[in-house]
């Protein structure tokens, strides 16, 4: 989860000139979309804040946020190390949890999936396609599904049977035209 995809309680009280009270009422409410941390934190999505703003004519002062190139759907147990490689990357979303799936938006050309992520829709990815119907689909650790769930899934994804890695995500991106960031471990020259 990107830091800047999520606000604090007290930071969208003060971005919106609100006590922290009402904004816990406007996540209780549905206002605003959040989660709660473990430690029982409210987290309130960038996006939600934005819409709020924008449909009440209030000025944001959150900077909108470019579209990914790609959405990494994970079951939230990806090792550190890995999790740093491909946030090296340009324009790559971590989702771990069901509400960062709304700060996606239609215009992310890709989805890669972990087939234990056991809180999608399965096995017709209802759930990531009504985010981006035009999206292309890719299903890894596929080999861990039965060959029923692999056979309903290969009409709407590609099958990786591997784990992710940096080298999988930035040969898709290149296989998708993405534009590469120089500097960045997939934008080096030679």
């Amino acid at each position: 989860m990107r830091s800047s995809s999520y606000l604090s309680t007290s930071q969208t009280a003060q971005m919106l000139g609100l006590s922290v009270g009402t904004v816990q009422r406007m996540v209780e409410s549905g206002a605003l979309k959040a989660y709660t941390t473990e430690g029982g934190h409210r987290r309130i999505l960038a996006s939600s804040i934005r819409n709020y703003c924008q449909a009440r004519g209030v000025p944001s002062q959150l900077p909108l946020a470019p579209a990914a190139s790609a959405c990494i759907i994970h079951h939230g147990n990806m090792p550190a190390p890995l999790q740093q490689a491909l946030r090296t990357l340009p324009l790559i979303e971590l989702v771990s949890h069901p509400l960062e799936l709304a700060g996606i938006g239609e215009d992310c050309p890709a989805f890669l999936i972990d087939a234990h992520v056991t809180w999608l829709d399965w096995p017709d990815l209802q759930r990531p396609q009504s985010l981006s119907p035009t999206a292309r689909f890719v299903v890894y650790n596929s080999a861990d599904l039965s060959p029923g769930q692999q056979e309903r899934l290969a009409r709407h994804a590609q099958l990786y049977p591997g784990d992710i890695s940096a080298e999988l995500v930035t040969g898709f991106l290149l296989g998708l035209g993405q534009p590469l960031t120089p500097g960045s471990p997939t934008g080096e020259t030679h």
